[in-house]
């Protein structure tokens, strides 16, 4: 089963977090569908220097953002080791992290987050992002996604993050609602909001968020589900993090991909994408958005 055809729209393919969970029919499928960019949205390994070398050596545009398991050791030392150190000169510059890269087919400019993001308020290493960014705090770090916004050529800005922004709701199943220890509160990024907030200052449209790490099925209550894609205003958020995103059912062995439809700097369609051990669409599901009705929560400039 395909989806219909969409000869004048572009083709953006979301991968979530891999934790390792890729395989050759993965990468033939991109190769197969030739997305106009192909986003992974991190957590592809533990500083996991191969699965880095796979995903860069793959023969489609991409961009990457490494997440907090991408980093995962350097965080316990507090200083990049050598695998992140290769990690980053591996991808170069199609990791993300402060950085645009621009999608004329789609009319927008895909702009990059903090890399690395564990999420809640706390940068967890200001030395590992001051020694390879030099920012240390959540503002320094706003600021920098707001400078690669501001060097776009597009009006219509989509942010790739690993964690998405905070303001999205507080309860365990919301979109970036802390599930795990403790559970309930707003596990979003302070500086990702904050940036976003400067960015539509600008006069630029947030079209979408792309991101992932807050994982599909929640630690508590056990077993439910998050939600994962919602619209507030203009503004599209997208998690990713289906995990594992390779499932075994009765068709076989499938993964998952988000795939999104845009012409002019709208998306006109979102699916969920599942894709048999061929490398073939198994299965296409279309996405409705949960509709948010407040607005967005005004994030404090001073505070830190």
């Amino acid at each position: 089963m395909d989806s219909p055809a969409h000869p004048n729209l572009a083709n953006l393919t979301v991968i979530g977090d891999l934790h390792r969970w890729w395989r050759p029919a993965d990468a033939a499928f991109l190769e197969l569908t030739r997305p106009d960019l192909s986003l992974f949205v991190g957590d592809l390994g533990d500083e996991d220097v191969e699965m880095v070398r796979s995903i860069a050596a793959l023969p489609v545009p991409k961009v990457v953002m490494l997440g907090n398991h991408d980093a995962w050791q350097s965080f316990g030392r507090r200083t990049c080791t050598e695998k992140l150190t290769e990690s980053l000169h591996i991808l170069g510059e199609d990791h993300l992290a402060y950085a645009v890269r621009e999608v004329p087919a789609a009319g927008i400019s895909v702009v990059g987050a903090r890399p690395f993001s564990w999420g809640g308020q706390s940068l967890r290493s200001p030395e590992l992002y001051d020694e390879i960014y030099g920012v240390h705090t959540m503002r320094q770090s706003a600021a920098a996604i707001f400078d690669a916004a501001r060097n776009a050529h597009h009006r219509d800005i989509v942010i790739l993050a690993h964690n998405g922004p905070l303001g999205l709701g507080d309860q365990p199943e919301d979109i970036f609602g802390k599930d795990f220890g403790k559970p309930g509160g707003d596990w979003g990024d302070r500086d990702l909001a904050l940036a976003i907030q400067r960015i539509e200052g600008l006069g630029l449209r947030v079209r979408a968020v792309i991101a992932g790490h807050m994982h599909h099925r929640l630690a508590h209550p056990r077993g439910a589900e998050r939600t994962r894609f919602v619209r507030r205003g203009e503004t599209l958020f997208v998690n990713a993090a289906y995990v594992p995103r390779v499932v075994r059912t009765p068709a076989g062995e499938l993964s998952h991909f988000v795939r999104m439809w845009w012409a002019g700097g709208d998306c006109e369609r979102i699916e969920e994408v599942w894709v048999d051990i061929h490398g073939n669409i198994a299965d296409v599901e279309e996405v409705r958005a949960v509709e948010l009705d407040e607005p967005a929560p005004i994030v404090d400039e001073t505070s830190e």
